[in-house]
């Protein structure tokens, strides 16, 4: 068996660096879009319950509305609440 040259070696390593970098960026890609898939699951959720609230509390509709009117600043986003 004969050994390569220190010069291939290198190559081979560099090339499965290179390989493994691509592994991690991917999987660092998945990460991330499954935790956004999370995030706004929760947050449509979350949003339901609060609407779904606001339809029988009175008091927790104005609440909402105020908050909403002081946070909620895009246009489309306003015409979207009616404010």
């Amino acid at each position: 068996m004969t050994r390569r040259p220190p010069e291939e070696q290198l190559a081979e390593l560099e090339r499965k660096e290179a390989q493994l970098k691509a592994r991690i960026q991917k999987k660092r890609a998945e990460v991330k879009s499954k935790n956004r898939r999370q995030d706004t699951r929760k947050k449509i959720i979350a949003g339901a319950i609060v609407l779904e609230h606001a339809e029988h509390d009175q008091f927790f509709a104005n609440t909402l509305e105020k908050l909403l009117k002081k946070h909620v600043t895009r246009p489309e986003d306003r015409k979207l609440f009616d404010l």
